[in-house]
């Protein structure tokens, strides 16, 4: 029985991969002078900004270039809906229903996921957040799920996390926590997942799936 179960929240909760795409197309046509293909992007999904920057546009002043990308996003919603992946808010009704805590570890600010589970209609769905904001490391090192975990009073071995990236499945790995990969958000090179020495302990294609496993 897993009674927390951890989220990730781009690509897992919510669909915010389209926005995401855009503003780092933005961003690198304005830095590098190109876009990247689309799946090298998609390979960047779980990563801190500041990281993502640091590997792939070294050299500029880091906080201008977060500036930049975070005014496309703010300025762009419009045009790259965000919303959540069909089922999953039933699916933490049902968890809630069920007695589960309901936890989120995300690379994203506080202010940014609040914001977004506010516009989504989700306010108050969360127990335990842990952002960017709250860890020293970050993901794929386990202390996203473990501040999770210690908030919950919780062991690892009563938890789950779910996520659509390597990162998540790493941050798990790294926890003693089982994981699930989601397949419902995007392209995920597993061959680049177990190179980095990842393996997620399920894969689930719906949101429903998951009830089976708690």
């Amino acid at each position: 029985m897993k009674k927390y179960i951890i989220f990730d929240f781009d690509g897992t909760i919510a669909n915010t991969n389209n926005i995401i795409i855009a503003s780092w197309q933005s961003t690198f046509e304005r830095y590098l002078g190109h876009k990247l293909p689309v799946r090298e992007i998609e390979a960047t999904f779980g990563e801190t900004l500041y990281d993502t920057i640091a590997r792939l546009i070294p050299g500029e002043n880091v906080d201008e270039v977060v500036a930049h990308y975070r005014n496309y996003q703010d300025t762009h919603q419009e045009e790259y809906k965000v919303y959540i992946f069909e089922g999953v808010r039933e699916l933490i009704d049902e968890l809630k229903a069920r007695g589960c805590g309901i936890g989120v570890a995300t690379s994203r600010t506080a202010n940014s996921f609040n914001k977004y589970m506010h516009e989504l209609g989700m306010d108050g769905y969360v127990d335990v957040l842990v952002t960017m904001e709250d860890v020293t490391h970050h993901k794929p090192h386990p202390e996203s799920v473990t501040k999770v975990l210690e908030r919950f009073g919780a062991s690892p071995e009563e938890a789950i996390m779910i996520g659509d990236t390597k990162y998540d499945i790493g941050c798990a790995n790294n926890a003693d926590v089982d994981s699930v990969l989601v397949g419902w958000s995007h392209y995920v090179d597993e061959e680049d997942m177990a190179a980095a020495g990842f393996e997620p302990t399920y894969h689930l294609d719906t949101p429903d799936q998951l009830l089976e496993l708690v």
